[in-house]
């Protein structure tokens, strides 16, 4: 995929006008969008669908695996040493419970980072940003502006400009 952006971008000064346009272009079959804004809003999320990360599942994964390693490492050492005492059993489980859960907890805390950074590096391969002087000039999204990114062929350009414009952009783009 080539990496030079095609698309609209724009800016909005209310939340409200923002994850409308957001709802209408989703509507309108435009499902890459990318959204910027001066603080974390669940609106947004909602105007987007809710998409679901895969990050849980793989802090999950890392849970199980710490967990499988730690029960496997520590069962074949005892095994290896064995040191028997009156009856007891020479592979007990529940003494194992402290490594098992700190195990698990580090293999998670492991995969979660990864999975994140993974995560970070392949969304921004797969999405193109706008590269002209306007982009590059305007600092307003971390402040106090809304943003969203549409990329899009030259045939959607003027209907995706419509629509952002329907809902009172600020500022509307458009980079061919």
């Amino acid at each position: 995929m080539s990496n030079q952006f095609s698309g609209v971008w724009a800016s909005y000064e209310y939340l409200d006008d923002f994850c409308n346009a957001l709802t209408e272009l989703r509507g309108s079959g435009f499902q890459r969008l990318t959204t910027i804004s001066p603080c974390p809003r669940h609106e947004i999320s909602h105007a987007l669908g809710d998409p679901q990360s895969p990050v849980p599942f793989f802090t999950l994964a890392g849970m199980f695996t710490g967990f499988s390693i730690a029960l496997t490492i520590m069962t074949f050492m005892t095994l290896d040493w064995i040191l028997p005492v009156s009856g007891k059993p020479v592979v007990s489980y529940p003494i194992m419970g402290p490594v098992l859960f700190e195990l698990s907890v580090l293999f998670s805390v492991w995969f979660t980072i990864i999975s994140l950074i993974g995560l970070c590096v392949k969304d921004n391969r797969a999405h193109a940003f706008p590269e002209g002087k306007a982009w590059k000039d305007y600092r307003r999204f971390t402040r106090d502006r809304f943003g969203v990114i549409v990329p899009c062929t030259q045939h959607d350009l003027d209907k995706v400009e419509g629509i952002l414009n329907k809902f009172q952009a600020e500022e509307v783009n458009r980079e061919a």
